[in-house]
């Protein structure tokens, strides 16, 4: 290590180390830009040394500058210029300011011997080439004709194997020399035959309009479903139409669970971080669904306004009332990944504007439909309380809501003059609870449509009399 330092300083090229040099090239490390700066550290063997060991550790190349890097006249006596190349992850405008403070912070947190004079980021001439795809010149069949609208890649198969073969040329190119240069080689089987295949401008070099009805499918998807959630009750003379929805959301479900199976397939992160994900994520979901369920007991109580007075009911009961909400929240999930699934596949790839904004605007509308379809269950729930409220105003009991059930009683206060939080305790008929909270009971008086409070050490209750369909209380003596 001090010979090549040795040699450095006398202006010679030292070979290069296997060993140390590859390791901050070839790290591995993700960056999204790469940023050359021109720092001049001392002339000293130690110093030197120190410094690009610092450097290398942080993954970044270092080397001597090569000529017309830097002006030989500029720099400052008793140092020597070097490049390091800093790589960076994130934003392209104001990477140089950013690559130029990380060296400058880096130098005065190790009190390096190094100046920083210049920093420029990398930049490449634009790729100048069209991208041409081998075609079969055989007349498609009917499936093959569908999956070229929807702007899927015909692939081959295996009883009738066609070249996956892209080919890039300059893009002023004609289509001759596209199909010249499928000819002259072929990187794998099988090969080009002029005679079968032939070559047209490939989907990925344009904006497919599919993905705009891909997004619109899911956005159809996730309306029915909504609707369907909030007319699940209707009349039996509707009952056609939520059939026919039905079958709309199925074939609507398919099509998005295909997007989902694309985009797995083609992201390797994604099918790298599931298989560990998954078991980490859903026992904890599913330990969170019985808190969801909350919601849906909040938009039931919400018609008595009693919501958050009343114990919810069991853990089971709870698991089956959140698991509404969890699976219309997927479904949601479903197909936002779903739609970007099928729109990846047909244009995200063009880097265009529009493809740009179409992946914006279907994460955005991912996150519409979740809440949407969420909250479709919710309003439901608040459309069951409606029903009970109405039965319990003609003093007739609501059924069981997943375990929260409803009773009328009759208050008989211990004391004249016992606390009522709410109003005034009637006597003479009997109140709608839904069970204790701690040392409270929460009353709804049909008749008032009031909400009532008091602590059960202040009463006695007595359960009311079913007369006619209708509770009553019991007449004392």
């Amino acid at each position: 290590m001090r010979e090549r330092i040795q040699q450095r300083l006398r202006g010679e090229d030292p070979a290069a180390d296997p060993g140390a040099g590859s390791q901050a090239a070839d790290n591995g490390l993700p960056f999204d830009y790469r940023v050359r700066v021109l720092v001049e550290i001392q002339q000293d063997p130690d110093e030197l040394a120190l410094a690009e060991s610092q450097l290398a550790a942080k993954g970044w190349p270092v080397r001597a500058p090569k000529p017309g890097e830097y002006a030989p006249g500029e720099v400052t006596p008793s140092y020597v210029p070097r490049i390091v190349e800093v790589r960076l992850i994130g934003a392209r405008e104001g990477a140089a300011q950013h690559a130029l403070h990380q060296v400058m912070d880096l130098s005065h947190a190790r009190e390096l011997a190094l100046h920083v004079r210049d920093a420029a980021l990398i930049q490449h001439r634009p790729d100048p080439h069209i991208t041409w795809k081998v075609h079969p010149k055989r007349v498609l069949t009917p499936r093959e004709r569908l999956k070229e609208w929807l702007g899927i890649d015909r692939g081959g198969t295996e009883e009738d194997p066609q070249p996956e073969r892209v080919i890039r040329i300059p893009e002023d190119a004609p289509e001759a020399d596209a199909l010249a240069a499928a000819a002259s080689h072929s990187p794998a089987w099988p090969p080009f035959d002029p005679l079968e295949h032939e070559v047209r401008p490939a989907r990925i070099n344009e904006t497919s309009p599919m993905a705009l009805v891909h997004c619109a499918l899911a956005i159809a998807a996730v309306f029915l479903t909504e609707q369907a959630i909030r007319s699940m009750r209707r009349p039996f003379d509707t009952q056609w139409w939520l059939d026919a929805r039905v079958l709309c959301i199925v074939g609507l479900t398919v099509h998005l669970a295909a997007g989902v199976k694309w985009i797995y397939l083609q992201s390797p992160s994604l099918r790298t971080v599931l298989p560990w994900a998954l078991p980490v994520v859903l026992p904890t979901a599913f330990a969170a669904v019985p808190q969801v369920g909350q919601s849906v007991y909040s938009g039931y109580l919400s018609a008595f306004g009693l919501s958050g007075e009343v114990s919810a009911g069991a853990w089971p009961d709870g698991l089956i009332a959140g698991l509404w909400v969890s699976l219309a929240f997927l479904y949601g999930l479903i197909a936002g990944v779903g739609a970007s699934g099928w729109v990846f596949r047909t244009t995200a790839r063009s880097g265009s504007a529009l493809s740009l904004t179409v992946v914006l605007g279907v994460y955005l509308g991912s996150a519409a439909g979740v809440f949407a379809l969420a909250n479709a269950v919710t309003d439901r729930a608040a459309d069951s309380g409606d029903r009970a409220l109405a039965a319990a105003k003609e003093y007739r009991t609501p059924g069981a809501y997943y375990g929260l059930k409803a009773d009328f009683i009759c208050v008989r206060p211990k004391e004249k003059d016992a606390p009522v939080y709410g109003g005034t305790l009637p006597a003479d008929r009997p109140l709608l609870t839904f069970g204790p909270k701690g040392d409270r009971v929460s009353l709804w008086d049909p008749k008032t449509k009031r909400a009532l409070g008091m602590r059960l050490e202040d009463a006695s209750f007595v359960p009311a009399k079913s007369e006619h369909g209708k509770a009553v209380c019991p007449r004392t003596k």
